[in-house]
Order: C-alpha cells, then structure tokens, then sequence
C-alpha cells in the first residue's frame, strides 16, 4: 500500500484508475474534441495521430482479447475435494470460537445485511459453500446444516427465521467475479518494470529459474528472461529467484511476495539482506499483474514448491511471507516434510490468520472504495487473473492458519494497526493473547511491542500503529526492523523462549 487517506493521494489514485483502465475511451475522446476544436488539421498533427494510434491499439485490444477474456475468467473453477463431516465440523467450530462476534460475523458474511434480513435458507447458501463448496438445495446435509444454525444462533443470542430473506452471502466461488479493464499500456509499463526488476536482482547476485521456454507465449507481458535465462525450475508452473547460501552461521530464506507486480516491492529489503545469505522467492504470476495460465490448485503448488526446495537443497530455512504470500505458510506446514524444513516464520501483513472472518473476503471483493487507499486495494483486486485467483482458484480450508500450526517454531507476526484489508485488531489480540477478548486499551501495549521484540519468544507481534496494508517495507523507519527480525532468525545460534504475551506479563508481576 503505498497511498493514505488524504485528499490529494485520492485523486492521485483515482486519475491512475481513470488513465490505466479508459485510456483507449480518452483517446477517442481526445480525438472528437481536438476535431471540433481544430478540425482536420487538429487531428492530422503529429501529436494527435500517436494519440489516435494508441486508442485505436487499445480500443482494438478492449474488444478484441479483454471481453472474451473477461468472459471465460467467469467459468466454474476446479471442483476439490470434499470435506468430511469431522473436517466440517473443525471448521465451523473453529470459525465460531475465533469471531470477536457471532452475530456480526454472520451479518458481515452476508454484506452487512440486517439480521431481519438473514433468513435460514440465505445462511444455509452461505454454509454449502463455506463448508461443502456446493451451491443449490442441500439435500442429505439438511440436518446438518441445521446443528450449525442452531449453535450459532445459541451463541450469538438471536434467532433466525425460516425461508429466505433479502440478504446474498459472499460466496467467491459462485459469485460473479467483478472483472476491470487494463489498458495494454499497463501491461507494457509491467513488463518494463519486471525487467528492471529482474536486472536489479541479477546483479545483487541472484539467479533466475525459468519455466519451460515453450512457454514464452503463455505469460503476458512476455518475460525475455524465459528464453535467455539457462537455468530452468523444477516445477514447470513455477518460476523463482535464487541467490546461493554460502554462510556457514545462517540460514536461508525462502520468501513469498503479496498481490501487486511481483518482486518490485521488495528490492530494497532484498538488496538489503547480507550476500552470503541465500534467498529463494518464489513468483505466483497469476497474482502479479499478468496475463498468465491459472492458478494451480494447492497440492500442485504445495507439491511445485516442494520441488523447487529440493532443488536448492534447502533444508533450514526461515520462512518470509507478505499478504497473499502468508497464505503459503499453512500448506506448507501442514506436510510434515515440508515443516521439518521451517526453522522460523515471518509473517508481513498477514492475511492467512483469522481468514475464516469476512474481512479479508470482503474488502478485497464487495467495499465500495471511498479515499485513496481503498481505491488501490480494488484496483488490484479487479485485475483479471487476481480476481479469477481468489474467486475461481482458492479455496479458503486450505490457506487458514491457526496459531497452533506455528508451535515449535519462532514466529513473528508483523501488521499495521491500520491494516484496510484484514481486521488488524482480531488478529493481534489472536497473536499476542491468544484469543479475542481484546479491548481498545490493548491498542496501547501492542504499539509498544516493536520496542520489547526480541526474537526469542516462540510467538512475537509487532504491531505498528497506524500502519496500512503494505506500508511496512516501504516505510524508511519500518523496514529495517523487519529485515532485522528476518536477520534474527537466520543466526544459527537462535533461542526460543516463551510467548510474547506471558513474558510481558512476567515483566509486570516482578515489577509489582
């Protein structure tokens, strides 16, 4: 996130908005008043023809790829597997554990409906897909779906009538996916950028690991390093970046980037980490501005970076993920193999934890933006393959995490206390207490905890007051920190202790 919540940053980001989506209607545009101004001469000037080239380019490209494109992105995704009424049942219950409040987790699930509005049968559409990925009647899951009904309504204190009301769930994976233009200047401006990118890296000393070059075609902006780079990735969907680790007294990382354009974001904190540390990030194309294949689903992502681990023989490492890429870090864990492999864990503006809560789902797919940040959260959001990739590949069971998952390992979690994607104060109260039952004067001692981090609790927040989503590694004050953390747990010689909380607590009662 790069933007606040000023006026001048709103009409920045919108006039960005505005060029990069309806640049071929502002040529055109252009065209019809400098020929009512001017005339033929007007139009016939060297300016005006390039201006009326590029809006015939993108008009052309509008209709020609961007409408069927659009239009096939729609299709259903991959059907997974079922759940069993044991994994069902984990999930519900979990869910309805970790909600701050029952009631409000409903509403916000169904849009912010009233709850006059919310009829049994809309919370029953809302369930199947939440539990069962299907949609329609729920036959034999009648009863079922009942017991669920019924507990959330003893522990939320209401009741919910019969039949159907005029609320519609959030349902990513039937909805219809709001799908937005991008002019092919955008594009072109992208690869540029992934280039420049690219060239940076190379000379702080890493590699790049193509796909298969018969796959040049397949990826949109085209990438030159497809066809000139010598080294290939292990997995042919996967395409990564690798410096080699040469340090005898740390351990490597493996890094996990956000929705947005890649590895752009990061160099400085890249260029930043020491040269004899080895770095591996992986790239997931489908969520950095590309027009590129789908999505893989999560085994055949799991198993590609599983790969791509053996490849570079990485068997200590620390793992580094930001937004999107924090959702890597529970099916990775979840394969003994792979979890043996992770030391400790960093986690950037985690969206991952507390996924089950409509926040995320909602903020990326039905607000209405209103100042300048927002509006950069839902232009992303409505790029064609991030939105197709969170609505048509993802299903939301296997990308939770639940603290639990992180026990053994040092972790530390890294949110901005004005996060406008996830639900900021949710998840350090999960974090740092352990549970939800936080108050506002909490706010207060999580804003203290940058200064108390110490790289030995087994789980550690550092909470930065009024932060937004992203803002971390592009703040000159935050990102040295974060570098540090991730430094920290390279050393080989690194401890663990208790959690942060109980040490805090600790302090406290010898203070007394």
């Amino acid at each position: 996130m790069l933007v606040g919540k000023s006026v001048p940053e709103l009409i920045l980001v919108r006039s960005m908005v505005v060029f990069f989506q309806y640049l071929g209607l502002l040529c055109f545009l252009y065209f019809w008043f400098i020929f009512a101004l001017a005339g033929v001469p007007g139009i016939a000037h060297p300016v005006s023809i390039i201006i009326e080239v590029v809006g015939a380019i993108e008009i052309l490209f509008y209709f020609v790829w961007f409408v069927p494109y659009r239009s096939r992105l729609q299709k259903p995704g991959f059907q997974p597997t079922p759940l069993s009424r044991e994994e069902r049942n984990r999930f519900f219950y979990q869910g309805l554990d970790h909600a701050p409040d029952v009631e409000q987790y409903i509403r916000r699930w169904h849009c912010n409906a009233q709850l006059g509005d919310i009829r049994r049968e809309n919370v029953k559409d809302w369930l199947l897909w939440a539990l069962f990925d299907k949609q329609g009647h729920p036959g034999e899951h009648e009863e079922e779906l009942e017991e669920y009904i019924a507990d959330a309504e003893e522990r939320a204190g209401v009741t919910i009538k019969g039949g159907f009301g005029d609320s519609t769930p959030m349902r990513l994976s039937f909805d219809p996916i709001n799908i937005t233009h991008r002019s092919l200047l955008f594009y072109i401006i992208t690869g540029w950028l992934d280039f420049f990118a690219t060239l940076v890296l190379f000379i702080r000393g890493f590699k790049f690991y193509r796909q298969p070059r018969n796959t040049f075609f397949s990826v949109f902006p085209w990438r030159p390093m497809t066809l000139l780079s010598p080294n290939e990735s292990a997995d042919p969907k996967l395409s990564y970046f690798c410096r080699p680790h040469t340090s005898t007294t740390q351990r490597p990382i493996l890094f996990m980037h956000g929705v947005g354009v890649g590895m752009l974001p990061y160099l400085l904190w890249l260029w930043s980490i020491p040269k004899d540390v080895g770095v591996l990030a992986i790239e997931i194309l489908p969520v950095s501005s590309r027009i590129c294949p789908p999505l893989q689903t999560t085994k055949e992502l799991v198993d590609g970076m599983d790969a791509i681990i053996e490849q570079q023989s990485y068997n200590d490492f620390v793992f580094v993920g930001n937004s999107f890429g924090t959702l890597l870090a529970s099916p990775l864990l979840q394969r003994p193999d792979i979890a043996a492999k992770i030391n400790s864990v960093v986690l950037i503006d985690p969206v991952s934890l507390l996924l089950h809560l409509p926040s995320v789902a909602y903020n990326f797919t039905r607000r209405q933006p209103r100042w300048g940040n927002e509006w950069e959260i839902w232009f992303v959001a409505t790029d064609p393959m991030v939105a197709h990739t969170l609505a048509r590949r993802f299903r939301w069971q296997d990308f939770i995490l639940w603290t639990p998952q992180l026990h053994g390992k040092r972790t530390t979690v890294v949110l901005g206390g004005e996060d406008c994607v996830t639900d900021p104060d949710a998840v350090a109260s999960y974090v740092y207490f352990g549970d939800l039952n936080y108050t506002r004067h909490d706010k207060l001692e999580w804003a203290t905890t940058p200064e108390r981090w110490t790289g030995r609790g087994e789980l550690e927040l550092m909470y930065l007051d009024g932060m937004d989503h992203g803002q971390a590694f592009l703040s000159v004050r935050h990102m040295p920190q974060i570098g540090n953390v991730v430094l920290a747990y390279t050393h080989l010689n690194g401890v663990m202790d208790s959690r942060q909380a109980d040490a805090a607590k600790e302090e406290e009662l010898n203070q007394i």
